[in-house]
């Protein structure tokens, strides 16, 4: 199955493509002093951004969301594989399906960016798979490994807590029904020393990312309860195309899997399982974490897909059971095989579109990889500007150009109004204007300083670097009405160079 990832997956497109809006200033983190590392990281995991400086080369920076990918995959396979199931072989057959409903779901091939969403659906997997686990043999130790992951977890995924309550709070739910004292204890114990440590860590490193700007761009995603109705409808049928299947579909395996769970002697794992649509419906309408949006949601989609996969491989067991009781020669597990081979097949061909997806396609959900290309631009400015020259960009592109200019120094800045909390400055780089946000009046204003220092230096020339301008493109030729303006680059976003007329 992992010799299926590259297969499914355009890993050199993943691992060689530029960095884009979001991904810049991630990437940038790593060209910053380890002590800046609590301000730099953001709203990203602390420990995911640690991560980050263990790739030996910075421009291959997205191994690390694909390895958690691949750890999803990995965790969806424990996950099947570790129910009661009647035989050793239909274990094998159940964690096949799962792992693979997760490697194929369509959500999982736009998720290729330098972000820690693939971090959280590895994480949620894994935790999910442990309680299975320690449901199947029941020690002080293994329920301690499912504390630790949990306490670890938060680290690298902010998700671990919501994942960790639903996980225990099944298993506090079956113990207690079942009068198991002892262990009702244990799990409490357990349970408290976890959301302990993800407490503590949430409250002292991970909520400075929970700034004003930061709020006011979710807010969107936080329906009131007279809203959550029609909130729910609308979001449910966006996010359907990358789940590769109908929502009735996918919900009645979903349900089927958890049934599944319970089935097979993991009823406190089935609970955990519909905790997390509730918790998230939960703290949506509380305003504490975006419902439903495709990339904070990812970690549930990957969810959804690996218990529907145990739905089907429930679902096809039964079948086959009640064929075998038939045909005595035809042997369960096989037809169970079979059944699951065929259904994943045709699940795998009418999400082939999204095979190999490389982000560079607009038939395909928008993605930044392939259609932005602040890498190429600063590159090239940096190797043809002169001494005299000027260079003016757009907001959006300062993160990505001081990322790229490995020769310059970058300086942290911080605090900074805007949805990372920080900024950077070039210190020895007198040459650039930034336009701080999008105003046409303001463009003109930068513009005209750049001609103006240009003109200063020595009658240089002026740069004009842009990303992320899909919005603003009509503004943009307004304002080019009043200059002249040369191409200097081909591309998906060319530099461009201003003169006056």
């Amino acid at each position: 199955m992992l010799a299926l990832v590259p297969v499914v997956h355009d890993v050199k497109t993943m691992l060689t493509a530029g960095y884009w809006l979001d991904e810049a200033w991630v990437a940038l983190s790593v060209r910053l002093p380890l002590g800046d590392l609590p301000v730099t990281t953001a709203s990203t995991p602390i420990g995911w951004t640690l991560l980050l400086r263990l790739v030996p080369d910075a421009d291959y920076l997205r191994v690390v969301p694909l390895a958690f990918l691949c750890l999803g995959v990995v965790a969806a396979y424990g996950l099947g594989r570790l129910l009661r199931w009647p035989t050793r072989w239909l274990g094998v057959v159940a964690g096949f399906v799962c792992a693979m409903a997760v490697l194929l779901l369509p959500a999982q091939q736009i998720r290729h960016d330098l972000k820690q969403y693939t971090a959280d659906a590895a994480v949620t997997v894994v935790l999910l798979a442990l309680g299975a686990w320690t449901e199947q043999t029941w020690s002080r130790r293994r329920l301690g490994v499912v504390a630790a992951v949990a306490a670890t977890g938060i680290f690298v995924s902010h998700v671990t807590a919501i994942a960790t309550p639903a996980v225990f709070g099944g298993l506090l739910l079956v113990t207690a029904l079942q009068r198991q004292w002892a262990r009702l204890r244990d799990v409490v114990v357990a349970g408290l020393g976890a959301m302990t440590v993800i407490v503590a860590v949430y409250f002292g490193i991970s909520a400075r990312g929970n700034n004003d700007s930061m709020r006011e761009f979710w807010v969107g995603s936080f329906p009131t309860l007279t809203e959550l109705p029609g909130y729910l409808s609308g979001h449910i049928g966006d996010l359907v195309p990358m789940l590769g299947a109908s929502a009735l579909v996918v919900g009645g395996l979903f349900i089927a899997g958890a049934v599944t769970l319970a089935r097979q002697g993991r009823p406190a794992s089935a609970i955990a399982v519909l905790l997390l649509p509730v918790a998230v419906t939960t703290l949506g309408v509380g305003k504490f974490y975006p419902l439903l949006e495709l990339r904070t949601s990812h970690f549930l989609l990957v969810t959804t897909a690996a218990v529907a996969g145990l739905g089907l491989a429930g679902l096809a067991h039964g079948v086959a059971a009640l064929v075998a009781r038939r045909v005595p020669r035809v042997p369960s597990t096989v037809l169970t095989a079979a059944i699951c081979a065929v259904l994943l097949t045709i699940f795998g061909i009418n999400n082939g579109r999204w095979y190999r997806f490389d982000g560079n396609d607009p038939g395909f959900y928008f993605t930044a990889i392939g259609a932005t290309d602040i890498r190429s631009a600063t590159e090239y400015v940096n190797t043809h500007r002169s001494a005299n020259d000027a260079i003016v960009m757009n907001g959006l592109a300062w993160y990505g150009f001081a990322y790229y200019s490995r020769s310059d120094k970058v300086k942290l800045v911080a605090p900074a109004d805007n949805t990372v909390g920080w900024q950077v400055e070039m210190p020895t780089r007198s040459d650039l204007i930034v336009i701080p946000h999008h105003d046409i009046a303001l463009i003109h204003a930068k513009i005209d300083e750049a001609l103006a220092l240009a003109a200063q230096r020595g009658g240089g020339r002026v740069w004009l670097i842009r990303t992320h301008v899909m919005w603003e493109t009509e503004d943009w030729q307004k304002v080019f009405t009043d200059y002249r303006v040369e191409q200097a680059t081909g591309g998906v976003e060319p530099v461009l160079l201003i003169s006056k007329k």
